[in-house]
C-alpha cells in the first residue's frame, strides 16, 4: 500500500466517524437566576430544555418540571433557542408551549418577567492604546 492510499484510507475513515461523533456530543447549558423572592432555574441537555425550578410557580409562566417546547411557533431545543425568542420578542406576553406531566399546554408568558433573567450585561468599550484609560 502506498503512503497516498494509506492517508485516503484513514482520512476516508475519519469522515465516516464524523456524524457519529457529532452524534455522541451533548448541548449542555443552565441558566439559574435569584432576585428578591424569584428564582428560576432552567436546564438544557441534548435538545431538551426543561425548567428545574420556579419559585413562585406563577411568576414566570413555566412550572418546575416544564418541557418547553415552543416560544411563538419557534422549536425550543437549545438555551440558546429559548434566549433568542424571548428577548427578541417585542410583545408583552408571548405563548409559550410545554410539556407538562404528559400534556402540551400553552401558557403565556409575560416578557417582563423574563427581561431580567435574560439581559445580557454589555461589556465595556474597550480604550484605544495610548489613550490612558
Amino acid at each position: 500500500m502506498t503512503k497516498t492510499s494509506i492517508t485516503t484510507l484513514l482520512l476516508s475513515l475519519l469522515l465516516a466517524s464524523a456524524p457519529a461523533l457529532a452524534a455522541t456530543q451533548s448541548d449542555t447549558a443552565r441558566l439559574e437566576w435569584r432576585d428578591a423572592g424569584h428564582h428560576l432555574v432552567v436546564d438544557a441537555q441534548d435538545g431538551i430544555v426543561r425548567v428545574t425550578t420556579t419559585e413562585p410557580s406563577s411568576y414566570f409562566g413555566v412550572r418546575s418540571g416544564d418541557r418547553i417546547l415552543r416560544v411563538d411557533g419557534q422549536p425550543v431545543r437549545r438555551m440558546a433557542d429559548l434566549t433568542h425568542a424571548l428577548v427578541g420578542n417585542k410583545a408583552t406576553r408571548v405563548p409559550v408551549t410545554v410539556l407538562r406531566k404528559g400534556n402540551q399546554v400553552t401558557v403565556d408568558v409575560d416578557t417582563a418577567a423574563w427581561s431580567e433573567v435574560l439581559a445580557v450585561p454589555t461589556p465595556p468599550i474597550p480604550q484605544a492604546p495610548g489613550t490612558g484609560g
